[in-house]
């Protein structure tokens, strides 16, 4: 009886092993054992160490797969987080299951070297649960839902860093949502590292937030990330082989009563982001009221690089800064819509393969802010006519043949750009400027 209490209480999360300033443990998991978690002998279940671990424990899991879902069972400590970490090379440890395989409902949490396998179960594969504080999730795999693959609710301090996220796939009425990262009310998300692909919603979308949570999500940082889509290599879940399943490579949504969301994106490359199941595919959807600053991005092989939106009938539109950007082979490199109110485009190349440079939508009485700006071609278009934005032929750069837009050494775009403070770097990180002015374009010629 009292065995049974005591199990019940730790499974229910009223029971911590550790009392405060106890040593930390380690708890161990193997397939097929059964033993109390000790490294000689270890638990068969990962959920069983974690009904185990207490603040500042790391949970080993050793090489193999665990038909299981596992859940979190109580609250770490910002100076002693519990750890579930995956032993031995990346990749060796599959959890998997037909449900939600991993779902985080408590705080100071770090999982690492995990691989989350949803079996295309009607199920998200890691929900993150509203009120969880301090999430990493590093070097993670997240693949095959046919729902979202992370969906993370009203958390704060949530890091998604080194990790593979695909194959989120939903054909129901031949292609609904299922985005590989959904966030709603999150505060302080950090996607880095990690690469996103062959989704049928988007790869990262910010999403709207109900009544309880009227704030909205802000401060939110996408930075040394891969975003693409391709033609299906074979049939996946209901899609037929060469089907571009997804939508967008990031969506921003925001309720109408909420404050402005600041977000930065960096150091990002996105592509492949065209010929898909819908009517205006974008690599980056920029919408809502949002504050966005967008630099060092690369977006090529899509429709549309950048739509950037603005006011509707019941909110103000997007903010946004694209700078050291460099877009080539899409149809449209930025899109403007709504009479959108402040796009500021600085030191931006635009190369080869770039069908329009801009193209408006319902924006008549709109004057952008566009500086710096590099075009690979013969004429500028009407919105970069100012004097600090030059068209140039393919002497101009290092190799635009091979899309290394870097200036050459007696390029017309060294030193002839404006000086605009908040552009204190290039895309390489070399500081601006290297001569007596600012070069135009992406890069600044390196002396």
């Amino acid at each position: 009886m009292i065995r049974n209490l005591v199990l019940s209480l730790v499974a229910a999360g009223l029971l911590v092993s550790l009392p405060a300033g106890a040593t930390a443990k380690e708890w161990f998991v193997a397939p097929k054992a059964a033993g109390h978690g000790t490294d000689q002998a270890p638990f068969g279940t990962v959920q069983a160490a974690l009904m185990a671990a207490g603040p500042g424990d790391t949970v080993i899991v050793r090489p193999g797969t665990y038909r299981e879902s596992i859940r979190t069972v109580r609250n770490g400590s910002a100076s002693a987080p519990i750890t579930l970490r995956g032993d031995n090379t990346r990749g060796a440890v599959v959890v998997t299951n037909g449900a939600t395989v991993l779902q985080v409902d408590h705080s100071f949490v770090v999982v690492e070297n995990i691989v989350v396998d949803a079996a295309y179960a009607r199920r998200t594969a890691v929900r993150v649960s509203t009120g969880v504080e301090s999430l990493a999730l590093r070097r993670v795999e997240v693949r095959r839902s046919s729902r979202d693959c992370i969906d993370i609710g009203a958390a704060v301090n949530v890091l998604i860093e080194d990790s593979l996220i695909h194959h989120c796939l939903n054909p129901a009425g031949g292609r609904t949502d299922a985005h590989g990262l959904v966030a709603g009310a999150v505060r302080g998300l950090t996607v880095r590292g990690t690469e996103i692909h062959s989704f049928s919603g988007d790869a990262i979308q910010l999403n709207r937030t109900g009544t309880a949570y009227a704030a909205g999500w802000n401060d939110v940082l996408i930075e040394r990330c891969r975003l693409w889509l391709a033609p299906l290599a074979e049939g996946e879940n209901g899609f037929p082989a060469g089907t571009v399943p997804g939508e967008n490579a990031l969506d921003t949504k925001v309720a109408a009563r909420s404050p402005r969301a600041r977000i930065t994106i960096r150091d990002t490359q996105a592509w492949g982001f065209g010929g898909g199941l819908i009517r205006v595919q974008a690599a980056f959807n920029l919408k809502e009221n949002i504050d966005a600053t967008v630099d060092r991005v690369t977006v090529w092989d899509s429709d549309i690089a950048f739509r950037v939106r603005g006011s509707s009938a019941d909110q103000e539109g997007a903010w946004v800064r694209i700078q050291n950007a460099v877009l080539h082979d899409v149809d449209v490199a930025v899109r403007y819509e709504d009479d959108i109110q402040r796009l500021r485009v600085w030191n931006t190349t635009f190369g080869s393969g770039v069908v329009r440079p801009f193209a408006d939508a319902s924006s008549t009485r709109v004057t952008l802010d566009v500086r710096n700006v590099a075009v690979l071609g013969g004429d500028l278009p009407a919105e970069a006519t100012g004097a600090s934005n030059l068209a140039v032929g393919p002497q101009a750069f290092a190799n635009a043949a091979a899309d290394d837009y870097r200036p050459s050494a007696l390029s017309p775009l060294v030193d002839a750009g404006v000086t605009l403070y908040e552009v204190g770097t290039d895309r390489s990180g070399i500081s601006r400027p290297q001569g007596r002015a600012f070069d135009i374009g992406a890069h600044e010629f390196g002396r």
